[in-house]
């Protein structure tokens, strides 16, 4: 066969989903190679008494350079058990080699048809010296026969063996071409894998009823981001957030209490029954545990807590003017949608108002399950591009605050600062701050401009200026 690795069922199953949802070739040896190597655990090899004279020479030697390079660990620890980006490195990967692949063919390709025909020869020669010996053995007259045979045989294999030695003589020679090309494809590779992993992080919907939905839901929501300029931006930040987040909550401690009525399905990993965990005792199986954690497909506890009240809600202003446009705006917005995402996790509400201009303005309001993925794709693709006025902002957030269901909640207004307000306007929404006992904390884009005039510091509680804080900094501490 052409495939060196022997990949499990679950495996094959979730690479052959990938492929159909890809428009890929299931088919393809060094495709399937490249996938098993980056998405199992633990990867297996075939026999090389099953593979290919091309499998066992030019793939296996391809697939050593790889997970020889320094920079494979790293690509494996982010691709194992996600099935949408180890798909889009090992396309990714394998497209980068093709230059490779297509020397390494012309460098051997002349012998290994010889190779092959040997390989044919050895192996019908080998299954006749079998039976001649059988034969032998019952008939001592047939010796003669089967003495002739085995020396057949014999130079056969010495044939294969100067073959196979010519093929890695010119293999070698490609050596250092073969090493840049790896080296550049694995880069390219980790590329592809974070994106991947940041889009279905960011924009996955969790609705999918199987592994095929999820991964084409996956390819649709990639292409959409990769078409979209400032969403590529987004989703980049945004998914090193939410995996920060994630860090961070490993951290939290949350109590079990509560009295436990029912078993569900779902994957809330605090109720897991034992059965389940079982499932990451083997490399084997936790492929499964996390098809069925995908699926929302977990056996667990269902409890009756008690209901605590949490922090209040979060209004964040985000300017959207053509002045923030490219990284400022992408920080920005990816920024906001992880405040979205910490106060989804605490059940908090929470509304993103959209500004730019006079007039410009957009409220997108997240309360706790009363939103989809499409609701947060629509507000990150969203971007006014205009002006920049700070009254229309304040005062829908305070509209917001007296008017809705966000009476609790405060204010992050996130801004390059590029506008002034009068003292009479700073005062009234001042009083108006005060009256509607919210704080607001001031985010300023001011990397460009450091030490730059803010004019809502007149009201903020708080001001935080990218100029004076490493934006990781700031961002863990907003989020905290």
């Amino acid at each position: 066969m052409d495939r060196c690795t022997r990949p499990t069922r679950l495996e094959r199953m979730a690479f052959h989903d990938s492929c159909t949802a890809n428009g890929l070739d299931a088919a393809a040896p060094l495709l399937a190679d490249l996938f098993h190597l980056l998405y199992a655990y633990t990867y297996r090899w075939g026999s090389e008494k099953e593979l290919s004279p091309k499998a066992r020479l030019v793939w296996a030697y391809l697939l050593d350079g790889l997970q020889d390079n320094g920079q494979f660990a790293a690509l494996h620890h982010l691709c194992r058990g996600e099935d949408s980006a180890a798909m889009e490195a090992a396309r990714t990967v394998r497209q980068a080699l093709s230059e490779a692949v297509q020397g390494i063919d012309r460098a051997a390709g002349g012998l290994l048809p010889v190779l092959e025909r040997l390989t044919r020869r050895h192996d019908t020669a080998a299954e006749r010296l079998y039976h001649l010996v059988r034969d032998a053995q019952a008939d001592p007259a047939k010796t003669p026969e089967a003495l002739r045979a085995a020396a057949e045989t014999a130079s056969t294999a010495e044939q294969i063996r100067a073959v196979s030695g010519m093929i890695r003589d010119k293999l070698r020679k490609r050596q250092v071409e073969t090493e840049a090309a790896v080296h550049t494809a694995l880069q390219q590779g980790m590329d592809a894998a974070s994106l991947a992993r940041y889009v279905r992080r960011c924009w996955g919907d969790g609705t999918s009823e199987n592994a095929a939905q999820q991964a084409a839901h996956d390819r649709e929501m990639l292409d959409r981001v990769k078409s979209n300029e400032m969403l590529l931006g987004v989703t980049r930040q945004l998914g090193r957030m939410k995996e920060m987040l994630s860090e961070l909550r490993k951290n939290d401690y949350a109590h079990g209490r509560g009295e436990k009525y029912s078993i569900m399905r779902g994957r809330d990993l605090k109720n897991l029954l034992s059965g389940e965990l079982a499932l990451l005792a083997s490399p084997a199986t936790t492929p499964l545990f996390l098809r069925k954690y995908n699926a929302k497909g977990l056996l667990q506890y269902a409890k009756r807590e008690r209901v605590h009240k949490g922090h209040g809600g979060i209004i964040v202003c985000l300017d959207e003017s053509g002045s923030t446009k490219g990284e400022n705006a992408e920080w920005g917005k990816a920024l906001a949608l992880a405040v979205q995402d910490s106060c989804a996790h605490e059940g908090r509400k929470f509304a993103l108002v959209h500004f730019s201009g006079a007039g410009q303005i957009r409220t997108d309001r997240f309360l706790p399950g009363q939103y989809t993925s499409a609701d947060l794709l629509s507000a990150a693709e969203h971007f006014f591009d205009g002006g920049t006025d700070f009254e229309t902002p304040i005062r829908e957030a305070l509209r917001l605050i007296n008017e809705e269901e966000f009476e609790d909640a405060d204010i992050l207004f996130i801004t390059d600062g590029r506008r002034s307000i009068s003292d009479e306007l700073a005062e009234q929404l001042r009083d108006a701050i005060q009256d509607a006992r919210c704080s607001v904390v001031g985010l300023l884009l001011d990397a460009d401009d450091p030490g730059m005039t803010f004019s809502l510091d007149k009201f903020c509680e708080k001001i935080c200026r990218v100029s004076e804080m490493e934006r990781e900094e700031m961002e863990k501490s907003i989020l905290n």
